[in-house]
């Protein structure tokens, strides 16, 4: 039956994929177009096409999720059986419409002895998933059959068709909330707008209806996102505003760097799930417009939304406006896709701590009796302490810009994790995620740097052996701050920087290095820079997520990791000292000078080449030394031969090579020297860089 409050019908079917499927079909006998998800729909399409014959069911993997993002659905089966997706839940979750269907398949028996395909990407080798014994899963079936949990678990003989969804009505008026909205950005008195609100609130409703109006008022309106599959909504309200008013007109939509790309400037420029366009590039489409509106997120499933917020409108409130203030917040908070205090809304929220932050952190000036006191947990012992785990990852959510509700299966079930934290009282003032990384066996580090091996995890000492041909690195330990996050009203007063002696401390007989790796900007290196974690490695090419080139550092804890860490940086300099002014243009001058530094008063920077020069360079023509990984070494190698006369500019490959060392990698033109493909061109290159080699020099 519907619900009068609009609230989605949550159910737990058990069985073999035969029994779940036709549970679900009865369910959803009368809703349209079900969609089935599962880590692999291969069982389910081969049943539908054998038995149930039902052409309107759509399946997809866990992996297409984020293609749901901006869609509304009747009804949704996810099967949990063979893998679970913490953010694939999430997502489709908030997808199902009022009175829709959610619902989870899981087997009969015991689902917490059934391997987990799904698990491996969050191990790191050697660990696989009959290994581990998943905290994850035993936390989520707790969270399925909790007395407030949404889920009903139903007999096949109990399960009756729901009867049909109204028709979604073709022009719904905007809201109390929604008009209120529009108005605001109707008047033009900021110079940018932030709408934020949790799914299902209405925005791209709103920011569609919006669009059509101003294109009617005679505005020079443009939209971008990050795909055209997260405007649906959007694209339907757009079109049916225009055909209310008779007006003929495309959705003005432009990819990000299509529109960043255009000469225009435009009145009004819609950016929607913005959480999930770097911060740079949503500053330089700021530029494009008189105003700007970016839609997102507060919380939940693109795990960008606080990170977002935080950062991005720092910049927007530093603006300089002559005419109008910086920027304005809007909000929507009545849900709109279904009834308000909905059940499964407050589940998943609850379950994946994604509600805003409820963490009370205390003053320590108000406080004087209360110490600071710090803990280190992981895994299964998360179990015994929910309450500390929900601090803890409300507190990683609401800093971190790439929080997402898989990180929560990742710190409950990855081995390598540990959590360190600066509790006062119950309180998570900081907190840092540690991965232990390293001691890859010889035969292993040796694939690893020839680029035929990639095994799961180890970052640090992966990326040194395979990007910076150190042959050595994999036999070391690492301990990696993968995150670390202070609670907004706590930053500034050193906890951080407490935290990290505290880990130093227990680091000491058990790893050679501390390290880390980030997105690159002056305040963050600056605070590994005095925290003595020392740069040894600077990305070739941005973060998606971020906009930034990543950063790697860091802190020796004995003397034989003291001695690599200066041969490491000394490399890493004079690597920089090339590439920076060539293919890091784009970095400002302060970062660049930040990065530059010579932190360990190392040798004077030659130009000259080296034997380790000579190394990187038959890693690249012999294996498969990443070529964005060996431009530095190239330019000595080339420069060295010119000035030795051993290469002249009769040569015959001359010219590609001037290109090669003197252009940004990606502005040189190789289709100007009959190279077309990536393949030919690294072909070439590793052939002509072979027979330099070949010099006695």
């Amino acid at each position: 039956m519907l619900l009068s409050d609009n609230h989605r019908h949550c159910f737990l079917l058990t069985g073999s994929i035969h029994d779940v499927l036709s549970d679900f079909f009865r369910l959803s006998k009368h809703l349209s177009t079900p969609l089935i998800y599962a880590h692999d729909v291969s069982q389910y399409n081969a049943l539908n096409h054998s038995i149930f014959h039902n052409s309107d069911v759509r399946t997809c993997s866990f992996k297409q999720a984020r293609q749901e993002l901006g869609s509304t659905h009747d009804a949704i089966l996810v099967d949990l059986t063979h893998g679970v997706s913490a953010s694939a839940l999430a997502i489709l979750a908030g997808t199902v419409r009022g009175n829709g269907v959610f619902a989870i398949a899981l087997p009969k028996g015991d689902w917490l002895s059934v391997v987990d395909l799904d698990l491996p990407r969050y191990l790191p080798w050697p660990y696989e998933s009959h290994q581990i014994e998943s905290s994850f899963k035993r936390f989520l079936l707790d969270q399925l059959h909790r007395d407030s949990s949404p889920f009903q678990t139903l007999a096949s003989d109990q399960i009756h068709p729901l009867p049909a969804l109204p028709l979604m009505e073709s022009l719904t008026t905007l809201t109390e909330e929604q008009t209120e909205a529009q108005s605001c950005l109707f008047e033009e008195h900021a110079k940018s707008y932030v709408l934020i609100a949790p799914r299902g609130r209405g925005k791209s409703t709103l920011l569609g209806d919006s669009l059509a109006k101003m294109l009617k008022a005679g505005k020079k309106v443009a939209l971008t996102a990050p795909n055209q599959d997260a405007i649906k909504t959007l694209k339907a309200r757009f079109e049916q505003v225009l055909k209310e008013v008779d007006l003929d007109s495309e959705l003005p939509f432009f990819a990000p760097d299509a529109l960043l790309a255009n000469p225009a400037h435009w009145d009004t420029l819609f950016v929607d799930e913005a959480a999930m366009i770097p911060v740079p590039l949503l500053m330089a489409l700021n530029q494009k417009a008189e105003h700007s509106l970016f839609s997102t997120t507060d919380y939940g499933y693109e795990g960008a939304g606080k990170g977002f917020g935080i950062r991005f409108c720092r910049y927007l409130a530093a603006q300089s406006t002559p005419n109008n203030m910086p920027f304005l917040t809007l909000t929507l908070s009545m849900p709109i896709r279904w009834g308000g205090n909905d059940p499964l809304e407050h589940w998943i929220n609850e379950c994946f701590f994604l509600a805003p932050n409820q963490n009370v952190v205390l003053n320590e000036a108000d406080t004087p009796s209360i110490p600071q006191t710090y803990k280190v947990i992981a895994n299964n012992a998360w179990l015994d302490r929910p309450d500390l785990l929900a601090r803890t990852f409300q507190l990683l959510v609401s800093a971190h810009y790439q929080t997402s509700p898989d990180n929560l299966r990742w710190i409950l079930d990855d081995p390598s994790v540990s959590a360190y934290l600066s509790l006062q009282g119950s309180a998570v003032r900081c907190v840092a995620i540690m991965t232990a990384e390293g001691q890859l066996p010889d035969a292993l580090s040796l694939a690893v740097l020839q680029g035929t091996r990639r095994p799961r995890g180890h970052l640090i000492p992966q990326s040194l052996l395979a990007h910076e041909g150190i042959e050595d690195a994999g036999r070391y330990r690492y301990w990696r701050i993968s995150r670390i996050a202070t609670h907004q009203s706590e930053q500034n007063k050193g906890l951080a920087s407490q935290l990290l002696d505290q880990i130093e401390i227990a680091a000491q007989e058990q790893c050679d290095f501390l390290s880390t790796s980030f997105a690159a900007t002056p305040d963050v290196v600056g605070f590994w820079l005095k925290n003595g974690f020392i740069p040894v490695r600077l990305g070739t090419t941005k973060d998606q997520a971020s906009g930034c080139y990543s950063l790697m550092m860091v802190k020796p804890l004995n003397e034989i990791a003291r001695q690599k860490t200066a041969i490491w940086h000394q490399d890493y300099r004079a690597n920089l000292a090339i590439n920076l002014p060539r293919d890091y243009q784009d970095i400002d001058a302060h970062l660049a000078r930040m990065l530059s530094a010579d932190f360990l008063e190392a040798k004077p920077l030659t130009g000259a080449v080296t034997d380790k020069d000579k190394q990187d360079l038959a890693l690249f023509v012999n294996h498969h030394r990443p070529y964005l990984t060996i431009r530095a070494q190239l330019t000595r190698l080339v420069n060295t031969q010119l000035a030795r006369h051993q290469l002249s500019h009769s040569h015959a490959h001359f010219s590609l090579l001037n290109t090669v060392i003197t252009q940004p990698a990606h502005e040189i033109d190789f289709v100007a020297f009959g190279l077309k493909t990536k393949k030919h061109v690294e072909k070439h290159l590793k052939s002509i860089v072979g027979e330099l080699l070949l010099t006695k020099f």
